[in-house]
């Protein structure tokens, strides 16, 4: 198995975790199970919450789905519905639902086991029980984060602010009382966000025991909050600067440096690589085979999500690539079965490469954003000409640090990494269109989604509405 990969799984874990499959996690079912003599120790706490990681490295989440609808929806990415699959791409979703809503409660499911065990009666160590459940609280806060961004209502016009729908924020498991939870608002889904994070930073501080990326580290957490934030600072302004503040931390404190240019390939072939913060580890029992990211990109099956490319007034990838930099060279973007796409971000076909979720390239730029709507220009441009200089552009790329520039950079540095949906949305703007000569499903035709469109958020599963009385659909669905 990869260098990290998990705790062995003891018994009353397979007993508790396989025993009950995703829908007997949702919150809106009944208790059936008594957890707390299952588990006994650190140990068995700990391997609990192995199987949140393992989640999220399903194909309906940062295995694959998480990442690739952060640019197929966008300027970035398209689907050519090869195999019938990102039909998203369009964002003409059923009112029946979209998304991975199952998939995100069933990891908040078991960090909330992990949250809810009595520290006091475990055996073994305190502070590394403490960072376990430290690493339960950011995790649960990445997750409700994540569905946030799918589901809330924030950006849809009339609807938006933070007074508007959010998520569920779920944090029990199975108490009687919670099963039917109502949805949150967006500023209420913050808080308890931010929350989330502070306590999973307090918690996991105790510890020293160096830990792999492919965990929730203490950099992690702080570079968790830092992305959240940045986002929520669209809804609240003054998030920005904690946003900046967190970032900062990150950089100065992780011992993480951004690869080198000549490292910047290998880094996608390197699992907990010198610049990951975060990542999701797989190994051959992980194997998502045809399901996998890289699979999708360019497998001869399916390869549905391709480079996106036109003579429109927009650009697209290869309009905003230098001939000198390494992110745009022949082994990271190129051609095949015909069509333009990645190559090297997720290079193995067998999908057992670790997935990485945050690199510390982005606390600079987050940093940058951060600096300049603080007012300190000069402070931001120093960090976004960070990444620039490293990647063969040279120290003095930007003349200026501005937010197109830093959305610019941020586009460069992170195709294909699930980021520039976010960023769009989060900035005021829609979906752009590239080029409208080709056909519906081929490309982003006729008349994108505007920002405050109802579409650019999904809608809530069906299924979900019929279970939880208290679950409202979103807006135009």
């Amino acid at each position: 198995m990869k260098n990290i990969k998990k705790y062995l799984l003891f018994f009353f874990a397979a007993t508790i975790i396989v025993s009950c499959g995703d829908e007997d996690l949702e919150p809106v079912l009944s208790l059936d199970k008594d957890l707390a003599s299952g588990i006994k120790s650190e140990a068995d706490l700990g391997s609990v919450l192995n199987s949140a990681y393992d989640r999220m490295a399903a194909s309906g989440y940062y295995g694959r789905n998480q990442i690739i609808d952060g640019d197929v929806r966008t300027d970035n990415m398209y689907s050519n519905m090869n195999s019938g699959r990102f039909a998203s791409s369009s964002m003409d979703y059923s009112s029946q639902g979209a998304g991975s809503w199952s998939q995100y409660y069933s990891v908040i499911a078991i960090c909330n086991i992990v949250i809810g065990a009595d520290a006091a009666s475990l055996e073994g160590d305190q502070n590394g029980i403490s960072f376990i459940q430290g690493q339960a609280h950011a995790l649960r806060a990445l997750v409700h984060f994540d569905l946030l961004k799918a589901y809330g209502q924030h950006f849809i016009t009339g609807q938006g602010g933070g007074s508007s729908l959010g998520v569920p924020y779920v944090k029990t498991y199975k108490v009687p009382e919670n099963l039917s939870p109502a949805r949150g608002t967006v500023g209420s889904n913050v808080a308890d966000i931010t929350a989330d994070i502070t306590t999973g930073i307090a918690m996991m501080s105790g510890w020293t025991q160096p830990v792999s990326s492919s965990y929730m580290t203490l950099a992690g957490a702080y570079a968790v909050g830092a992305r959240a934030l940045l986002y929520a600072g669209s809804v609240d302004s003054s998030l920005y600067a904690t946003a900046g503040t967190m970032a900062k931390w990150v950089i100065d404190n992780s011992g993480k440096s951004p690869v080198s240019a000549a490292g910047f390939a290998a880094s996608y072939t390197t699992d907990n690589a010198s610049n990951s913060l975060l990542e999701i580890a797989m190994s051959g029992s992980d194997n998502p085979g045809i399901n996998g990211i890289a699979y999708i990109l360019r497998g001869t099956s399916y390869g549905d999500v391709r480079i996106l490319t036109g003579t429109g007034t927009n650009p697209d990838l290869y309009d905003i690539a230098d001939a000198a930099d390494v992110r745009f060279a022949s082994n990271m973007v190129g051609t095949a079965q015909g069509y333009p796409t990645v190559l090297g971000k997720f290079p193995t076909m067998t999908g057992t490469d670790n997935v990485t979720i945050i690199r510390v390239e982005e606390m600079h730029l987050i940093y940058a954003e951060a600096m300049l709507r603080g007012g300190d220009a000069a402070t931001a441009l120093t960090y976004l000409n960070n990444i620039p200089a490293i990647r063969g552009l040279g120290a003095n790329y930007y003349a200026s640090a501005t937010l197109d520039n830093i959305l610019q950079e941020r586009r460069k540095e992170f195709y294909c990494e699930g980021l520039r949906y976010d960023d769009l949305l989060r900035t005021g703007q829609g979906m752009p269109l590239i080029d409208s000569t080709k056909q519906l499903n081929d490309d982003k035709t006729g008349t994108t989604p505007a920002y405050g469109d109802y579409n650019t958020a999904m809608p809530i599963y069906q299924s979900e509405l019929n279970a939880n009385p208290n679950m409202v659909q979103n807006y135009g669905y």
